[in-house]
Formats: C-alpha cells, structure tokens, sequence
C-alpha cells in the first residue's frame, strides 16, 4: 500500500471446526514513503489504504460445501518523520486497521492498533535541491523494527481466526529499507524498496519473510507556489511460505504485480499522494482446490511539512 500505503500477500489457510472459515484474503503491510518533502523538512500525517481479496474452496465433493471468502482491508497510518540533519532521519508509522470479512461460513469484522514501525535513514548522497543542475539524485538507505503490538490471538465463535486476518503478527520484525530517486531536468525516475524479517511469535508461528518494490517515471510540473508530480509504473510484492513450530503450512506465500497510477501535489507545507493500484498478475502457492485473487488497491494521504526555527542568541551586557 504504498509505499504509500503499505501492502504483503501471505496467504493462509487453516484447519479449524466447521464453522470456522478456512480461507481469506491478505492484510495491508509494506513500507512505502514514495517522493518525499527536503530531507532538512520535518513531517507527519495521515494515509488511507484500501484493498479486496476474493478467495474460495472448491472440493467438488457432495460430503464438504464449498468455501468462499469476501474480505476488504483497509488501513489508516499515522506516519511522520523528524530529521536529525540532511544525512540521518526517523521516520514512523503507526496503523489503524479495519478488517472485515465475508464469508459462507463466517463474518467477522476486527479493528483497532496494528503493529507500528520505525526505521533510521541514512541519506549517502542528496543534490535533489542544487537548482542549478539538470542531473539530480537522491539515496535513503533505512532500518528499523516492528513492534508486536496488534492484537494476534482474536477469536469468533471459540475459534483463532485467519492469522492474515489478525490486527497484528505477534512478532517483533526486522525491516529494511531502499528509496532512490533520479531526476534529469523535470523527468525522473524514484525505485522504492523494503524487505521484512519476520520473527517467530510466542505461539512458535513465523510470518514468511515479506518483499516490496515499486519503479514510478515522474514528470515535475512547477509553478513558484504549487508543484504537482504524474507519476506511473508498477509494484511487486512477494511472500515466503509461513511455519507453525517446524512444519511449512500449505497455501502460503506468493506474489503479486500492480500496475500504478498516481499523483502528488506540493503547496507550501502540504503534500497530498493518490495512488490506484491495478493487479496485472497474480501467483499464489495455492492447491488445486483453493482459488485467491486480489483486487484493486487505492491510496490517499496527506502530509504536513515543517520545520523548527532556530532561536536567535541574545547579546550579553
């Protein structure tokens, strides 16, 4: 999502009683900043992300019924960033979640506080802001953790559900983080990239490890108050398979590309992104009998930019 929003694809499936729904969907994750403000800025603000999942059994049995799932994630993330100098920056988000799932065996609907992130940014190299010059280039390398927060032992009629559909994995994470952007005159090119290191949490559960990319052009539009940025390209994610104790669980893991339109506008201290995120292919590690399948993915955000003035020194007398 971006990235922007913030999106991963672990697909679990679970053995439960038969009022229980066996498949679902995948939640919001990810890191995502995308073009960001001066890295002499400070900024905070808040991000909305949402996205569908369709998932099914089909057991062609008259002794089991078949399964599905209609399920709708959608994410608000309080997100900001405080930087220390131009090379070294600490940027946060921290999600709200609402999750809720359709299915023919069970509705459930699940809020409240994610798991929140914070990364440490080192900037090697930034001319994004020598106005003289028509090559500029800017590099963000980042790490960081995410802390097991969410809530990740909910339950509906006496049983655990989906772990996709959990508010939080019960793991602390480790992240890390890539964001790259070239500009020749007002064309450029921004390449975003984050890999999840997940822990086991203390039911001995491990989330398979999460990877993100995403490759925009830009065009910068300029106007000595407002600056507005089209931007297109395409974003892959990728899940590993995921682990109860030692054993690998079937119909987990896969990967997705979107294809993505989007814009950012710049007036004074606001930043506003929309992103619209459109699957163009899907591969999910799913058997014969199990369908899953993603929609579309929209994101709105707006940030607030500022800085802390300096105060002046007093002459002694």
């Amino acid at each position: 999502m971006k990235k922007i929003l913030v999106l991963c694809f672990i697909l679990t499936f679970f053995s439960q009683s038969g009022q229980a729904c066996d498949i679902c969907g995948c939640r919001l994750g990810g890191i995502y900043f995308g073009i960001l403000p001066g890295f002499n800025y400070h900024f905070v603000g808040l991000r909305y992300s949402h996205a569908t999942f369709n998932a099914s059994l089909k057991y062609n049995s008259e002794y089991n019924q078949d399964e599905f799932s209609e399920d709708t994630y959608q994410r608000y993330d309080l997100l900001g960033r405080y930087s220390i100098h131009a090379k070294l920056q600490i940027s946060f988000m921290v999600p709200y979640l609402v999750n809720q799932m359709n299915g023919s065996h069970q509705n459930v609907r699940s809020t409240g506080l994610g798991d929140p992130m914070l990364l440490l940014y080192y900037t090697p190299f930034n001319t994004s802001d020598q106005v003289q010059k028509d090559w500029k280039h800017s590099l963000m390398i980042g790490g960081g953790l995410k802390f097991p927060l969410g809530e990740f032992k909910k339950e509906d009629q006496g049983e655990l559900i989906n772990r996709n559909f959990q508010l939080g994995s019960g793991s602390l994470d480790y992240l890390l983080s890539l964001n790259y952007t070239l500009r020749y005159k007002n064309l450029g090119l921004n390449v975003e990239s984050s890999y999840k290191l997940n822990s086991r949490n203390n039911e001995n559960y491990l989330f398979g490890n999460q990877m993100n990319t995403s490759g925009y052009l830009i065009y910068w539009f300029e106007k000595p108050q407002i600056s507005f940025l089209p931007y297109l390209g395409a974003y892959y994610e990728r899940a590993g398979m995921h682990q109860d104790g030692k054993i690998d669980q079937v119909n987990t893991g896969g990967s997705a590309l979107f294809g993505s339109v989007g814009l950012q506008s710049f007036y004074n201290n606001l930043n506003i992104n929309i992103l619209y995120q459109h699957p163009i292919a899907q591969n999910f590690n799913v058997e014969e009998i199990a369908h899953i399948e993603t929609g579309a993915r929209f994101t709105v955000g707006m940030l607030y930019t500022f800085t802390f003035k300096k105060k002046k020194k007093t002459e002694s007398h």
